[in-house]
């Protein structure tokens, strides 16, 4: 053999001496059976199998491999070596040659292969499949994307794999809300490059976790690996590339106390796209028509969709969808309600396999689901139990997934986790007798019954039976409710054409006579403008709105009641002491009404009297305020201080004061009924008082 290819180069075998030193070797050298050459070898310092290998170093694998390897064989042979490695510091050996170093005596190998076997990172490339394969996480994985248009928003862990490929010279930063977001998509590309390494071994830059220490400093400097970690600091002293994930927060946090941008490029995760999501169940589902029936409801029901969009949730939800594939539903809400409450009886069994403890959990998630469905979110305690990791360990990504936080900070839960909780505490007050602290509760009907229907059928007949006779009273309250509207309808019809008629006649007659019936005539005024009061209280009466609380500043409002009751009878003395940061809980809409109704009714009532005066005052009771609506007028007889409140009923007869239409105190109370308010008559004080008591508006703070 006289070709110098494999001949070998002092150079190369000192760069694999150093190799070996850094990985703990100990290498020596020998002087070789040809004149002028040197024998190199190393062996383990440390374990009780410690192997001696000859090496050599080719400049490029030689053309005939056989050869060079029985060459090899010899040299092993005769320096009583346990093993020859034929190193190839150029290229690598030849399509269809692999070598084995747990089993070959004799092997060729590139310096990149060597790098990464003798640093640790290959086995420990390998182990990391071995446990990921074994944990079916790579199955499990849930797609993310890259936050960037320009880039089209491409699949994260391909982007890594060409960044890789692409022979980076600065690290990359993958930045998201949450660690975990990072971790999986990192440990996915760990995993596919880790697979591509295991086909192809000579031409593979592989991903670790490895720690930068001995051989695995040179593989990463030569570019062999690139370091995977989640260390801000090590980005200001290491100049080699790395994957580097990060949660956003700790990015904010190290820019501002460096002042400066983070070296490196950075890209931001994306939560996974409903494409990605609905792709990845529908690959795993056991049917068509189970898919079909998966995405429906996704489709179907925006809290399910938010539950299954959750990476944390994927596994739990798959299995929760492939256990309910036979469920006989009536339905996609009943298969939705069966789904949901497999998977939170899965993760919460999960969470507390004991049931004493399961249970003291569950009555606070209860409360929490009461209140968010009283307030339409959640308070701070409640909050600060779900925000609670150590508490929920090991389930503590799942349910994090269960409530979300508003603009403004306020905790707001899944609307189906929401409902499955108030029935789980529904099912066990009705079992034990106290069916009527909770039945009184407009429940959003539909989950409610079938979760409640799952969980206890028992408690559902009952439920159901209690309900019977408050089913009946709604539907005759609607068709009430259609007749007073239709007749407001007519009311006002009628009052425009009477109007129009009285008009015309006005027009018709000369101003002698018009004169003359000049009496006539406010009568028919007044009676039209009675009626035509009437039916547009009717109509309120009815149309009670039903617009979400917020707070509302209590003040400015009875100023704008007042103003346009004052211009109407300017001889009312009002005197207003509210303050101007009492904000109460209630709907714009309706707050508004019950003040008019309560406002107007005074200035009503002392239209005739003396030296008419309102005193209108607000104060602190607790968690609520008390507005105080006084007058000087006639009073209210006792016998009708409770029918006051009753739809038609009036005290104000007409004469000298305005004619009442019987409902606007009605319609005060059952506005304030709608809105968590109560209004009513203290007959205790002095002249006439009326009074309205709010629920204090308290920031999420």
């Amino acid at each position: 053999m006289n070709d110098d290819e494999h001949a070998p180069m002092v150079a190369g075998e000192s760069a694999v001496a150093r190799l070996f030193e850094a990985a703990d070797y100990e290498v020596s050298q020998a002087v070789g059976l040809e004149p002028g050459s040197v024998d190199w070898f190393a062996t383990p310092r440390k374990g009780l199998v410690r192997p001696r290998t000859y090496f050599r170093a080719w400049t490029r694998c030689p053309e005939d491999i056989d050869a060079a390897l029985a060459e090899l064989h010899e040299k092993r042979r005769a320096t009583a070596a346990d093993r020859a490695l034929g190193v190839v510091m150029e290229g690598s050996p030849p399509p269809g040659y692999t070598a084995d170093l747990r089993t070959d005596v004799c092997a060729a190998i590139s310096y990149r292969r060597l790098v990464l076997e003798v640093s640790g990172i290959a086995d420990s490339v390998r182990e990391r499949l071995k446990v990921s394969e074994a944990k079916g996480e790579p199955a499990r994985y849930l797609p993310r994307r890259i936050d960037s248009r320009e880039m089209g928003y491409p699949d994260a862990v391909a982007w890594i794999k060409e960044w890789v490929s692409s022979g980076p010279t600065s690290a990359a930063i993958l930045i998201a809300d949450e660690l975990d977001e990072c971790s999986a998509v990192a440990g996915q590309a760990i995993y596919e490059v880790g697979a591509r390494f295991l086909r192809e071994p000579d031409d593979t830059v592989l991903l670790a976790r490895y720690p930068l220490k001995g051989a695995a400093r040179l593989a990463y400097e030569h570019g062999f690996a690139i370091r995977v970690h989640a260390d801000i600091d090590e980005l200001r002293v290491e100049s080699r590339p790395s994957l580097v994930c990060l949660e956003r927060s700790e990015v904010v946090g190290y820019e501002k106390r460096a002042r400066g941008y983070l070296p490196g490029k950075c890209v931001k995760i994306c939560a996974p796209a409903s494409d990605d999501v609905e792709r990845w169940f529908s690959d795993r589902l056991a049917s068509p028509d189970l898919a079909a029936r998966f995405l429906a409801a996704r489709e179907r029901e925006p809290a399910f969709k938010d539950i299954t969009d959750a990476p944390a949730n994927v596994e739990r939800m798959l299995a929760s969808v492939l256990l309910c594939r036979d469920v006989p539903a009536s339905g996609p809400a009943q298969w939705i309600a069966y789904v949901v409450h497999a998977y939170i009886v899965k993760v919460l069994r999960d969470a507390f396999p004991d049931e004493e403890a399961l249970l003291a959990q569950l009555v606070l998630l209860e409360e929490a689901a009461l209140t968010q469905f009283s307030l339409g979110w959640i308070s701070v305690e409640p909050a600060r139990h779900l925000d609670s990791r150590q508490r929920w360990a090991p389930m503590c990504d799942e349910i994090l997934t269960w409530y979300r936080r508003d603009s403004q900070g306020r905790v707001q839960m899944n609307a189906l986790i929401r409902d499955h909780l108030i029935a789980r505490r529904l099912a066990r007050e009705i079992v034990a007798g106290n069916f009527g602290s909770l039945s009184r509760h407009q429940f959003p009907r539909e989950y409610v019954f079938l979760f409640l229907s799952i969980l206890s059928p028992e408690a559902a007949a009952r439920f159901a039976e209690g309900r019977g006779a408050e089913v009946r009273a709604e539907i005759e309250a609607e068709v009430e409710r259609r007749l007073q509207l239709t007749l407001a309808h007519q009311l006002k019809r009628s009052v425009g054409a009477i109007l129009m008629n009285v008009r015309n006649i006005r027009e018709t007659l000369g101003t002698e006579d018009v004169a003359k019936l000049e009496y006539e005539f406010r009568r028919i005024d007044e009676e039209l403008a009675f009626q035509s009061a009437l039916a547009e209280q009717t109509g309120r009466w009815q149309e009670v709105p039903n617009d979400p609380s917020e707070g509302l500043a209590l003040h400015a409002i009875v100023v704008d009641v007042v103003a346009p009751l004052q211009q109407k009878y300017p001889a009312v003395d009002c005197a207003i002491t509210v303050s101007a940061s009492f904000r109460v809980r209630a709907n714009r809409v309706g707050l508004r009404e019950i003040l008019h109704c309560l406002i107007e009714n005074a200035f009503h009532a002392v239209a005739s009297t003396p030296a008419p005066r309102v005193w209108i005052r607000a104060s602190l009771e607790g968690d609520t305020i008390l507005l105080d609506i006084v007058d000087n007028g006639p009073g209210v007889r006792a016998e009708d201080r409770e029918r006051i409140f009753e739809p038609y009923v009036t005290t104000k007869k007409g004469g000298d004061q305005p004619l009442g239409t019987g409902l606007g105190l009605a319609i005060a109370r059952r506005y304030a009924a709608r809105l968590g308010a109560y209004v009513g008559l203290d007959p205790e004080r002095e002249g006439t008082c009326f009074f309205a008591r709010f629920v204090t508006w308290r920031d999420a703070s």
